[in-house]
């Protein structure tokens, strides 16, 4: 009888080889990343947006070396981002989730967020070795050591472009707030760090009965006003400039904040939530909506990788759990305090006050 040498032997599904597959997939993803940023900032989704066209008529169009046309193209339908006929000189075209989200002629597009991800945030995540190590932020303006962010605020199509871009990765969290809260109890409502107003119109047209406050910088504030102007909720809602950390939060009924705790220290975050509970009326809430973190840390990769985000960009800012934010609320008074899962890693704190 010939002997069983270890590789032939029947392997059980512990003793299987492992694979390097995941990996290499998390080691490489940047490129997917580079490949979506340039056809964002080539505004290819945009020249697609009337039909699609042929490889030779996209080269033309955006100026792309032969070498380069085919593989990129190919590459972004590969990824789920084009669609492709078969031929010598096959036609592209949107998907419809790049015809809605990258077309700059719709109002859904949030090609500005990706932008800012390729062009700014790609670069700081390079340091992101340093400040495991140090603490420190690396996403800083040289001359003054603030956040790379505020620089946008000196360009406004900038900051109107990243503000729309991130205004539309946030929609569908708070058409999810809208749909799942029950807003039948609050006549007023205010919104802090409101950026373009989209949570307060997205409300305002679900709640008739609300009175509704949105409040950000004076930049950011105007802008809302525009399109609170726009779709004619003027007179439901109210752009007030206001910076929620050096001055008092208008006061309401129902307060909601999103993405706002996050990008604060825990010296901020525990002051924010005094403020926030000084502002609810009697017998009101406030509402956070963030990538709360699962309380075990292991389920919600993209809180995790949003509070590493916050390391790089602020040095000791952070998301957080929900046990967290339900400590930070009952300290300031709240009662009640809850999470709900509102949409993919986003979730929403809800604390009462009596």
């Amino acid at each position: 009888m010939a002997e069983t040498t270890p590789d032939d032997r029947e392997h059980t599904p512990e003793e299987t080889e492992p694979s390097p597959e995941h990996i290499m997939q998390v080691a490489t993803g940047f490129w997917g990343t580079k490949v979506l940023g340039a056809a964002v900032d080539l505004e290819l989704f945009t020249v697609l947006a009337d039909g699609g066209l042929r490889a030779s008529e996209i080269e033309r169009e955006l100026g792309l070396h032969p070498r380069a046309t085919r593989d990129f193209l190919d590459t972004l339908a590969s990824l789920g981002f084009l669609e492709r006929d078969n031929g010598d000189d096959p036609r592209y075209r949107n998907t419809p989730e790049t015809a809605a989200f990258l077309n700059k002629a719709d109002p859904r597009y949030i090609g500005g967020a990706i932008n800012i991800f390729n062009q700014q945030t790609y670069d700081v995540w390079g340091g992101l070795e340093e400040s495991l190590r140090t603490g420190e932020p690396q996403g800083v303006i040289d001359e003054t050591g603030e956040p790379l962010w505020e620089e946008m605020y000196d360009d406004p199509m900038e900051l109107e472009a990243f503000a729309e871009g991130m205004a539309g990765l946030s929609k569908g969290n708070f058409v999810a707030f809208a749909e799942q809260f029950d807003f039948s109890d609050y006549d007023s409502m205010t919104d802090v760090g409101g950026a373009l107003g989209d949570l307060s119109r997205i409300v305002a047209r679900r709640e008739s009965h609300l009175s509704i406050t949105t409040t950000d910088l004076p930049e950011v504030a105007e802008l809302a006003r525009e399109r609170i102007h726009t779709d004619g909720l003027e007179d439901r809602i109210d752009a007030v400039s206001s910076d929620y950390n050096e001055e008092p939060i208008p006061d309401a009924d129902l307060v909601t904040a999103s993405l706002v705790l996050h990008q604060e220290n825990l010296e901020t975050k525990k002051t924010l939530m005094e403020k926030f509970y000084d502002a609810v009326n009697p017998g009101g809430t406030f509402v956070a909506i963030d990538h709360i973190i699962d309380d075990e840390r292991q389920a919600n990769t993209m809180g995790l990788m949003m509070s590493l985000n916050m390391l790089v960009y602020y040095g000791d800012a952070f998301d957080y759990t929900g046990q967290q934010f339900v400590s930070w609320a009952e300290d300031a008074g709240f009662e009640d305090v809850q999470i709900q899962h509102l949409k993919g890693p986003a979730s929403m704190g809800i604390a009462h006050k009596g």
